[in-house]
């Protein structure tokens, strides 16, 4: 398993160009499994399933179709997208079991830094219960070709907020989106990097 970290913002076009690239070299056994960790600038993506009137406010940023699963998300500064291009030939070819290890892995990375969160049957990615309400701090957005996995997921450490006013994230009300640092807890984006890349490695790599 390698693994690849952007140090600036990524164009989104290109990236997807360069994992889509991987993962065909991935099928013909010439590329090992890659977990790529980076960030864009502010845009809104979606996938097949996403819904027209989702999308609130269609010239706050630029909106660019995916072919990930998943509906209207944010993308931007302060958010970590970690995208794993994985054989899951030897995970018994399970793709729902592929994706709540996915979820497992951002659980048991937040709990380290003192955040308990749960995963929901109604919807995709992770949240934080607060009694009444769940509040959205990871989505999870998966593709699968020949049993590889590709796209990945994203976690708020610190954007800004206010930009998933534009759209209704995943089909939910704007405003239950949280952060790790909207919790309380400020933490460095390495540190944040390293727990979640040993996680990986200790659920992926055996």
């Amino acid at each position: 398993m390698e693994i690849k970290i952007s140090k600036s913002l990524e164009d989104y076009h290109n990236s997807i160009n360069f994992m889509e690239s991987h993962v065909n070299k991935m099928i013909y056994g010439d590329q090992k499994d890659l977990i790529w960790l980076l960030e864009y600038p502010s845009i809104y993506t979606y996938g097949p399933l996403s819904k027209k009137e989702d999308l609130l406010e269609p010239n706050k940023f630029p909106v660019i179709s995916t072919k990930r699963g998943g509906q209207y998300t944010y993308h931007g500064p302060g958010q970590r997208i970690v995208y794993l291009m994985v054989n899951i030939k030897n995970n018994s070819k399970d793709v729902r079991k592929f994706i709540l290890l996915i979820e497992s892995i951002i659980i048991k990375s937040l709990r380290r830094i003192g955040l308990e969160a749960e995963n929901n049957n109604r919807h995709h990615g992770i949240f934080i219960n607060k009694g009444d309400k769940l509040y959205k701090i990871a989505s999870v957005g998966m593709k699968f070709k020949k049993w590889i996995s590709y796209h990945g997921f994203s976690l708020n450490i610190n954007p800004q907020l206010e930009n998933y006013k534009g759209i209704r994230p995943c089909g939910l009300n704007n405003d239950l989106v949280t952060s790790i640092t909207k919790e309380g807890i400020i933490i460095e984006k390495k540190i944040i990097d390293d727990i979640l890349i040993e996680e990986i490695k200790n659920h992926l790599s055996q």
